[in-house]
């Protein structure tokens, strides 16, 4: 749908403002994101897009163990080495059986391994299931009892039509350490306006994250930009009916075409097939499509696509058409 044209027209204003510092303590956009999710504003943290939260999270939690999914986000792995140099690292493996799903084997993995830092992304990244709400919930309580602290990516959900049912956020304030992170750079479609924020179960957890956290790190841009990105919730759910129907046309077409398509409940979706050189082939249709060979327990052969507009998803289907026969 591409940036809403209200936002569009906030950022072109939002030069004016441009000489003179943003507000350090981005209050329009924390009494907005307070009254949205019902938790004090204490509890919130924004930053530079999630990425910066990320890295605030890790040297502020600086854990000697970490715990990650597999295939997940490498963005968290590479943050926690970052700050971390020494931290342990492990896994809990997905199963292409499975298709990808996060099981209740997963909590007594939480107690065996005891991790400082747990991340988790929901839906996951790269296959796009969402977790139940019931295993979330036992999969905070499992962090609780094994002294973790758990962050919830979520800067994908409101792009599922399951963001009420499935998220953590609106009762964060029953849990001790728990983290939940969103952004607009997805659910708005500015990336490069970068903005994302956390919302922590306890002030403590947000002090500290902002202690690690340079001033000023949001712009006149970003800041104005969000604050305008609420009030348009109804884009959202435009969003969701449009990325439902052709999320369906994709898989089927996917399918079609002989790939093997795991379940997808969000805006992307992955595939395996026997070409493995396909990302580069692709290219010259002028089409980049997601290698995921670098992804922690997969290899050559899988990929992810994004879910997009009808006209670019067919053009996308009529060029692995063409390869795929080839």
């Amino acid at each position: 749908m591409g940036m809403p044209s209200e936002v569009q027209w906030v950022l072109t204003e939002a030069a004016l403002y441009s000489n003179r510092y943003p507000d350090i303590y981005h209050e329009r956009l924390i009494e907005e994101t307070s009254g949205l999710f019902n938790v004090p504003k204490e509890n919130i943290v924004y930053g530079n897009g999630a990425s910066e939260i990320i890295m605030a999270v890790c040297h502020a939690i600086s854990p000697k163990k970490a715990l990650f999914i597999a295939p997940c986000f490498s963005g968290y792995e590479t943050c926690v080495k970052g700050a971390c140099p020494d931290c342990s690292l492990s896994y809990y493996t997905l199963s292409e059986d499975n298709d990808f799903e996060i099981h209740h084997d997963i909590l007594e993995h939480i107690q065996v391994e005891k991790a400082d830092l747990m991340f988790l992304t929901n839906p996951n990244n790269p296959n796009g299931r969402l977790i139940s709400k019931e295993l979330l919930d036992e999969i905070v309580l499992a962090c609780e009892e094994a002294g973790t602290t758990l962050v919830v990516d979520e800067c994908f959900l409101a792009l599922t039509g399951m963001d009420r049912e499935n998220s953590l956020a609106y009762e964060i304030k029953e849990h001790k350490s728990l983290i939940v992170l969103r952004a607009y750079t997805k659910t708005f479609a500015i990336p490069g306006v970068r903005i994302g924020y956390s919302i922590c179960s306890n002030e403590s957890i947000a002090t500290s994250l902002k202690n690690h956290l340079p001033e000023w790190n949001l712009s006149v841009f970003a800041q104005m930009a969000g604050v305008e990105c609420l009030k348009h919730m109804e884009y959202l759910e435009d969003s969701v009916k449009l990325i439902e129907s052709e999320r369906r046309y994709l898989t089927e077409g996917l399918g079609k075409l002989g790939a093997k398509v795991y379940t997808s409940d969000a805006n992307y979706i992955l595939f395996r097939c026997n070409d493995l050189e396909l990302e580069k082939k692709i290219l010259q249709y002028s089409i980049l499509i997601r290698e995921c060979s670098d992804y922690n327990g997969l290899e050559k052969g899988f990929y992810r696509v994004a879910v997009k507009s009808h006209g670019d998803n067919e053009k996308l289907l009529t060029a692995l058409e063409d390869l795929l026969n080839d």
